[in-house]
């Protein structure tokens, strides 16, 4: 078994297959995401931007059904309370000597309540929300856990100092397939939103499938799941 993460990453002969024109489509596509805010400051090294980022999504989680406005004060204490688990989850997936949350300074805790008012800001609720939807596994890929799902649309929540990658992509589609295997498909749109830089991209999945494959939603998505299924997907 394999995580959406590593079938959206290194399985590139099984993308190209079914997603030919995925590429092209995306260069053009970086070019008009939508400006929502200007770029963060950095405050915090780069070694502790991954804490930084789980630690703030977290935050986010726990604040979002909570009435509003919700002021900093409150903002710094969930940052706390979510810090621990943050640390032991980044931890899982760096070869780096273990954080303990006094490594996590002012600044880290500054840029994280940063970020977790301007998801608060673009993901305001009004909308229904699912917050970390689970997806059922298929075939090779285990079960996983999506960033969130408002409205008709699902996000992922990117806060690299990157634009956007075709994996991002891949990965919502990715989400989107292992839905359909299991006939719980509940959205029309996917999109990406990174508080760091302040970019938002959002399409509906049939014009998505369209432009990358020629194909209408659900051929796309057949074929997703027969690779999910398949004894040895190719890489």
């Amino acid at each position: 078994m394999i995580s959406e993460h590593q079938f959206a990453t290194h399985y590139s002969s099984a993308w190209h297959g079914i997603t030919p024109l995925a590429d092209g489509f995306w260069t053009v596509e970086n070019l008009i995401v939508d400006r929502i805010a200007p770029p963060l400051a950095p405050k915090a090294p780069k070694g502790m931007r991954a804490v930084v980022n789980e630690t703030a999504f977290r935050a986010f989680c726990s604040l979002h059904s909570k009435p509003k406005p919700v002021n900093r004060s409150n903002v710094l204490t969930a940052i706390d309370e979510q810090l621990p688990e943050s640390i032991t989850y980044v931890g899982r997936f760096s070869s780096a000597p273990p954080l303990i949350p006094k490594d996590v300074d002012h600044e880290c805790r500054k840029e994280a309540g940063n970020l977790v008012l301007r998801l608060l800001h673009y993901f305001r609720g009004i909308e229904p929300t699912t917050l970390r939807p689970r997806f059922s596994g298929c075939g090779l890929i285990s079960e996983c856990e999506g960033d969130l799902i408002e409205g008709s649309c699902l996000y992922e929540v990117k806060a690299g100092d990157r634009a956007f990658r075709v994996v991002d992509l891949r990965q919502l589609l990715t989400y989107t397939a292992l839905a359909y295997a299991k006939g719980t498909l509940s959205f029309q749109d996917i999109g990406l939103y990174n508080p760091r830089t302040g970019v938002a991209w959002r399409k509906s999945l049939e014009e998505v499938s369209h432009s990358l494959s020629g194909l209408r939603l659900n051929d796309t998505l057949s074929a997703l799941v027969e690779q999910f299924s398949g004894a040895s997907a190719s890489r």
